[in-house]
């Protein structure tokens, strides 16, 4: 079972990623991206959450898209969720 990180390795985790912020039980970032470009998005991340086996729970309103990343096997984050936050950044940043 993956280790949970507790108060500080989360929070030195959160200082290396853009936007993300929570606590040990999940961490989240909201991203804007225009309805016409949100289903390459969601593709993409979609493919990475294969890759890692490791599913974001999302939560899409208008030009919003939340990304809620938590290792429920766990009971809250661990260094897969970070992980898949910094995939989602990079992608975020190619994207933009």
């Amino acid at each position: 079972m993956a280790e949970l990180l507790d108060e500080n390795a989360l929070r030195e985790a959160l200082t290396g990623l853009q936007g993300w912020h929570g606590d040990v039980s999940a961490i989240r970032r909201t991203v804007t991206v225009s309805p016409i470009e949100q289903p390459a998005l969601l593709e993409e991340m979609e493919r990475i959450s294969r890759e890692m086996d490791h599913d974001p729970e999302l939560d899409i309103s208008g030009d919003d898209v939340t990304i809620i990343m938590s290792t429920h096997s766990a009971g809250g984050v661990t260094a897969l969720d970070v992980e898949y936050a910094h995939r989602v950044d990079a992608l975020v940043l190619q994207s933009g």
